[in-house]
This record gives structure tokens, C-alpha cells and sequence, in this order.
């Protein structure tokens, strides 16, 4: 086989690879735009589950988490200035790479008439004050959580955790440009020939 023929495979190959890459899900050590704050991007270290926590109808009550500190349990590495949230759902976003992080966790509400069929789970700040009465327990009306099982469905409220960078890198949708422009550099000087 020629070499030019195993260039255009490799170099076509390779452009496959950071298509995939830029419409897959969010990846550990890609970068995010803020939200509210242009020009500031964020790197993506995990992600967990609201209903990751305890089961609060079960013997043992758990604490009330806000986002931040939820985080700073679960990811013990970060620290509490370096980290940021984002509530948002990657299944809004046509590219991943669009994605924006929004300073956000989903939350699950403390109500005592569970019968009355109220659902507590929203999106608020990712810093909110979640212990109502100061009493450190998940216990009291309008306590939240963004760490507890309660009232939600497992998968449905992801918290993506994030820490600053000060480094710029491409962006996928950069590689993906450098790319095509490599293929038609390429496929140019094959016609020339």
C-alpha cells in the first residue's frame, strides 16, 4: 500500500477520533465555560448522584449537605476555593463541549408530610445554606440536602463537580477544525499531482 493512501487513512482516522471525542459525554480533564463569567473555564473531575447519600426514613439521619460541601467530602483532594458545580443535564447539550457550568446542584427538600406527595428536589446555588435550624441534621421542614435519598429517582439529579484551572487548552471543536483543515491541505495536494 503507498504511503499517501496510509497518510489519508491516518490523517482521516484521527479526525474521527476528536469528532467522537468532542460529542461524547462530559470527560475527566476537559474544560467548561462558566456560566455566569465569560473567558473562565472550569476542568471536570467527577460527578455524583443526589441520591448517592443515606436513606432518611431509615434509623440513621444524615447531615445537610450543600453542594460545596458534598463535594469537598466526595472529591477530598479539591479544595473548598477551587471547586464549582453545575446542575445542568449533558443530554441538553447537542455537543458536550458546549456544555457550561453553572454554579448549581439539585437538592432534595426536607418536608415532614412526606403523604402530602411534595417533591423537594430543585437546582439552587451550589453554596445555599442547607441546615435551616443550625442543628446539623437532616431533620427539620425546609432542610436541604444535595447528598440524601429522598423522593428522587436514582440518575435523574447528577451533580458535576468542577476545579479551576488557570491554563488555557483547545477546545475539542479547535481540534476538530485543525483537522478538516489538515484533510483538505491534504486532499489538496493529491489533486495537484
Amino acid at each position: 500500500m503507498s504511503s499517501k493512501i496510509i497518510n489519508v487513512i491516518l490523517v482521516c482516522f484521527f479526525s474521527l477520533c476528536m469528532a467522537g471525542k468532542a460529542n461524547a459525554g462530559l470527560i475527566v480533564g476537559e474544560l467548561y465555560e462558566d456560566a455566569d463569567e465569560a473567558g473562565l473555564y472550569w476542568e471536570y473531575v467527577g460527578s455524583f448522584d443526589l441520591t448517592g447519600g443515606i436513606d432518611v426514613f431509615s434509623d440513621e439521619i444524615g447531615g445537610t449537605y450543600n453542594g460545596i460541601e458534598a463535594a469537598l467530602m466526595l472529591f477530598d483532594t479539591l479544595l473548598e476555593d477551587e471547586i464549582a458545580l453545575s446542575s445542568n443535564k449533558v443530554s441538553d447539550y447537542v455537543n458536550a463541549a458546549d456544555f457550561l457550568v453553572n454554579h448549581h446542584a439539585w437538592y432534595d427538600t426536607y418536608y415532614s408530610q412526606v403523604a402530602a406527595g411534595q417533591n423537594g428536589v430543585k437546582s439552587y446555588r451550589e453554596d445555599i445554606l442547607a441546615d435551616i435550624n443550625g442543628n446539623n441534621l437532616y431533620d427539620y421542614d425546609g432542610d436541604i440536602s444535595t447528598y440524601i435519598w429522598d423522593r428522587a429517582e436514582p440518575g435523574a439529579n447528577i451533580n458535576y463537580v468542577f476545579k479551576s484551572v488557570t491554563t488555557s487548552v483547545p477546545e475539542p471543536s479547535t481540534l476538530i477544525l485543525f483537522s478538516l483543515t489538515l484533510i483538505g491541505l491534504v486532499a489538496r495536494r493529491f489533486k495537484m499531482k
